[in-house]
């Protein structure tokens, strides 16, 4: 019993949330990019509806992530954290692009296979991956030093 209390307390009070959490989309808009760049290589349905999903659980990731980091800013750095405002500015941005993504193919499937909005929607999946990239930078520059 002692074990399962120390366990909750470190998950609950001493570990960062946000490091737990922050994982989840940049590796779902990693993999995004990559299923959309093969489903446009090999006109698959399936991969764009897979790409679609990772878009999606990047967007609802990222904003979980974001309210862990502010959590945690809070609890671990006093509100201090190092290049806070440069994290905000670029979570923000990241949860705007995938969210506007994800709600304009929900409301056009056929965002990918139109030829006036590929190159947009292409966009947006690279962007999600390069914010979520650089996110992750400044992440660990605030947790190892730059």
């Amino acid at each position: 019993m002692e074990f399962l209390e120390r366990v909750v307390n470190a998950v609950v009070n001493l570990h960062p949330w946000h490091s737990l959490m922050v994982h989840f989309p940049t590796a779902f808009a990693t993999v995004g990019v990559l299923c959309i760049l093969f489903a446009l290589w090999r006109k698959s349905e399936l991969f764009e509806k897979i790409a679609f999903f990772c878009m999606a659980v990047t967007a609802i990731g990222t904003a979980l992530s974001g309210l862990a980091g502010l959590r945690d800013n809070l609890v671990h750095f006093d509100g201090g954290a190092p290049y806070l405002n440069v994290k905000i500015y670029l979570a923000v941005s990241l949860l705007l692009l995938s969210t506007v993504a994800v709600i304009g193919r929900w409301r056009m499937p056929k965002l990918l296979w139109n030829p006036s909005t590929r190159i947009l929607y292409l966009s947006a999946f690279a962007g999600t991956f390069l914010l979520a990239t650089v996110l992750g930078f400044v992440g660990g520059s605030i947790v190892y030093g730059f």
